[in-house]
């Protein structure tokens, strides 16, 4: 077993022991294994392998895997893709990854959440949509410890609330809204990855449309603002489309002032065209026109 590989991913990461072995074992235990070559079971190997993104066969000798950063590379893309709304792109991505290929949980869980909320946004619903989802909070997550397991409850929420199951949806989306809660700490986020910030805008759109969709507008508008005060910081924009189209929306269903109705439209579409989403463009345009 390489354990130097392990030392090296937790020293290139910058996790101390204390850290990296906090409620999976004692630091004796995690201490013992880097540098006396003991053993621990499997079951907390494998989760100290996890929070490093490392699979215990990543440890093998001579069990370097070349797909490693091919695949990683593919599903951060694919991912990226689905958070701008590019599907096209996305199912050419994920049409070329075998989920028995992928070389650690990280990536398993990466691709059933992307291959769920793909299914359940393009209205693809077929019996194997939950399963993607339950994959990751039945069997791949089972302690629901990962971001993963909120974007599966997010995908499952989504996936309820446009079959019209809004009691089911209610319970996901509440987990999210919990869990977003907990996530709301300006000194945090300004450390987070730029991945680990653009799930969480994600997040706050769709919480945003469900809340819509319930008819609770202020709540919606709240997470939209949110949406755009989080887009503002890290200068990203591809999300602004549809939230300032959804604020619109809003607006019109609450009776809203016209003007500031008209400048919500304006914005959108200026939005959209920069980051060349068409489908919210000729939304935005038909509103517009319609209260011209």
């Amino acid at each position: 077993m390489d354990i130097q590989k392990f030392v090296q991913r937790r020293k290139k990461r910058g996790i101390s022991q204390v850290a990296l072995c906090d409620g999976i074992c004692t630091q004796s235990t995690l201490s013992k294994f880097e540098s006396n070559g003991q053993i621990p079971s499997v079951l907390i190997l494998g989760k100290l392998c996890q929070r490093l993104d490392l699979s215990i066969d990543d440890l093998a000798e001579n069990g370097k895997s070349t797909q490693e950063p091919v695949h990683k590379t593919v599903l951060d893309e694919a991912e990226l893709n689905l958070m701008a709304e590019k599907f096209p792109l996305v199912i050419s991505q994920l049409r070329g990854v075998k989920e028995q290929e992928l070389p650690n949980l990280q990536q398993r869980m990466q691709y059933y959440y992307l291959r769920g909320m793909l299914d359940t946004l393009t209205n693809n619903q077929t019996a194997t949509t939950m399963f993607n989802f339950t994959q990751i909070l039945d069997k791949l997550d089972e302690q629901h410890e990962t971001v993963y397991s909120q974007l599966a409850y997010l995908g499952s929420g989504i996936l309820y609330a446009r079959k019209n199951e809004l009691g089911n949806a209610e319970f996901f989306f509440t987990k999210v809204i919990n869990y977003l809660r907990a996530q709301n700490d300006s000194v945090k986020l300004a450390k987070e990855s730029t991945t680990t910030y653009l799930r969480l805008i994600m997040m706050l759109y769709y919480v945003a449309e469900y809340e819509a969709l319930r008819e609770r507008y202020p709540r919606s508008n709240h997470c939209l603002q949110m949406v755009t005060d989080f887009c503002a910081r890290r200068h990203v924009t591809f999300f602004m489309p549809r939230t300032r189209l959804l604020q619109a929306n809003n607006a019109i269903r609450g009776g809203g002032d016209p003007d500031h109705i008209a400048d919500l439209l304006n914005d959108a579409l200026v939005f959209a065209r920069f980051n060349h989403n068409n489908v919210v463009e000729l939304q935005a345009a038909a509103l517009k026109k319609h209260f011209a």
